[in-house]
């Protein structure tokens, strides 16, 4: 039980920091269209589902070869 526990964690710990490095890209993403640029919304959507469709797949690899260890706390 103590070991899922832990697994848990890190695994909660990992989404954590991925999630905000996803959301940080997309306040970049959201500076670049609020400049005079060539970002159209149509564009601005479609990095905005490149950058959320890149998070989430980091974060289910993570999550599968955190499935294959064994994680001890000393």
């Amino acid at each position: 039980m103590e070991k899922e526990k832990v697994k848990d964690f890190v695994k909660f710990q990992v989404r954590r920091k991925v999630t905000n490095l996803y959301k940080n890209f997309l306040f970049i993403l959201e500076d670049m269209g609020s400049e005079e640029s060539e970002l159209t919304e149509e564009s601005y959507q479609h990095y905005r589902k490149r950058i959320l469709d890149h998070g989430n797949d980091t974060i289910r690899e993570i999550d599968e070869c955190l499935d294959n260890l064994e994680i001890k706390i000393k």
